[in-house]
């Protein structure tokens, strides 16, 4: 089987107007991108109005620090209407409450006071507890809401 591509470049015989020579071809092509140093540093010179930046000294190491922002749950304690990930409907959340470490910790204090018959209280009371929310139409878990 034959070779898809030359192995060399294609150079036009001599007095064919149809291809170009290699060397002709060379000013065809993009510039090549810069390297990442030259990408990142700040050149010294500004042209135009503004302030000019200040350079650090040659002996100083400057240090680059990345803030990485998580953003916080988008579910709340109360049912709302999203675009389910699986089935991709709109649909309003399902929710149920799970105890977390703070329900029981409740209940922990109420049964040391000797307050025996409301120890299942924050067991009850939804604001006591984390809130899971499932999509309405699949029934698939979205995220949680956590009470702190």
């Amino acid at each position: 089987m034959d070779p898809v591509y030359p192995a060399a470049p294609l150079v036009a015989p001599k007095g064919s107007a149809e291809l170009q020579p290699a060397a002709e071809q060379q000013h065809l092509l993009p510039p090549a991108p810069p390297s990442y140093d030259q990408a990142t540093t700040i050149p010294a010179e500004t042209t135009g109005p503004g302030p000019t930046p200040t350079s650090a000294p040659a002996n100083s190491s400057t240090t680059q620090h990345t803030v990485v922002v998580v953003p916080a749950s988008p579910y709340g304690p109360e049912p709302l209407d999203v675009q389910c990930p699986y089935c991709h409907n709109y649909a309003r959340t399902r929710v149920s409450f799970k105890p977390n470490s703070r329900t029981h910790l409740i209940a922990l204090i109420l049964c040391l006071l000797q307050l025996y018959c409301c120890v299942c209280l924050p067991y009850c009371i939804s604001s006591c507890m984390n809130t899971n929310h499932y999509c309405g139409m699949c029934d698939r878990y979205l995220g949680t809401y956590d009470r702190k």
